[in-house]
């Protein structure tokens, strides 16, 4: 009888472990190896060492690298849904097992406008992943969150910086535009009124440079902390302010080159952590602000 061989001749599946998952999306997320080796308390050589073994596994290259930039190849970008997912996976099915998580506390901050449209749908995403965990949320500006953070009295924030700033995990870009009430109608020769948020806001520094640089001159009418408290001053009709399209209500309306108000450029939310928060929340946390974020932009691109 002929002898029957059962060794698989097959190509072996790559090993895809969670180290070198976990380096790739932390380079792609931070835009280089020194700053994803910082997040991931690694050395530059050991995340380099685990993105050329993971591109050795794979038989491709993921990331093209020059001395000036860093950018994704074709595969590269298509892998990076993927690689997103499979940490993902592994969390929920850790935390459906009860493995790796504990009882604890997730010190959250972000701006008051992203805590009234996502929280809701945030907090409740959160708990069916990490149901020990108790969030504490902290809703002030983009720069008293970052001093709190810093400080160590946060462990992770959302905020609103200008692109040039280049702090944390970029998760995405906002448009920002000059926005009054409908029934808005400018007092002929007479400064602009404008309603803004404090000193040190992202928002007003665009408003106000881009005033001085065309000349128009300006009055400060109304300054508040809250997004309510702007809205009722904007919506008395008389003044104007700057916000994130994605947050101007539905009886606003955006004012434009046209009716002489300057392009503002984008602003950028970006994600930071506290090096001595390592609890897998934090990192569920970011996917789902992320998994937000690309929600919204797709119901804004229907829209």
């Amino acid at each position: 009888m002929d002898s029957i061989d059962f060794t698989d001749s097959s190509p072996r599946t790559p090993s895809l472990d969670n180290e070198l998952l976990s380096a790739f999306v932390a380079v792609v997320d931070n835009n280089g190896f020194t700053a994803a080796a910082n997040q991931l308390h690694k050395t530059q050589s050991t995340i380099s060492l685990r993105i050329r073994t993971l591109e050795e596994r794979l038989g491709t290259r993921l990331l093209q690298r020059t001395s000036r930039q860093l950018t994704l190849t074709q595969d590269g970008e298509t892998f990076l849904v993927y690689a997103r997912r499979l940490l993902q996976l592994q969390r929920e099915a850790l935390s459906v097992l009860g493995h790796g998580d504990h009882d604890g506390v997730i010190r959250f901050g972000l701006p008051e406008n992203y805590a009234e449209a996502w929280l809701p749908a945030l907090l409740a995403r959160l708990a069916e992943l990490h149901p020990r965990i108790r969030p504490h949320i902290h809703c002030r500006m983009s720069s008293e969150l970052i001093e709190s953070l810093e400080a160590g009295e946060l462990d992770l924030v959302l905020t609103i910086q200008h692109k040039s700033q280049r702090h944390g995990v970029s998760m995405g870009h906002e448009e920002v535009v000059w926005a009054a009430h409908r029934d808005y109608c400018a007092a002929p020769n007479a400064p602009l009124a404008l309603a803004l948020f404090p000193d040190h806001c992202p928002y007003r520094e665009r408003a106000l440079e881009a005033l001085t640089r065309m000349g128009r001159q300006w009055s400060l009418e109304y300054t508040t902390q809250s997004p309510t408290g702007l809205r009722v001053a904007v919506n008395q009709g008389k003044a104007v302010t700057v916000t994130d399209r994605r947050a101007m209500p539905e009886n606003w309306r955006i004012l434009d080159e046209a009716e002489g108000f300057p392009a503002l450029p984008p602003a950028e939310l970006a994600v930071r952590k506290s090096p001595s928060f390592q609890h897998p929340a934090g990192d569920t946390l970011v996917d789902l602000l992320r998994e937000q974020l690309l929600s919204d932009n797709s119901l804004h691109s229907a829209s």
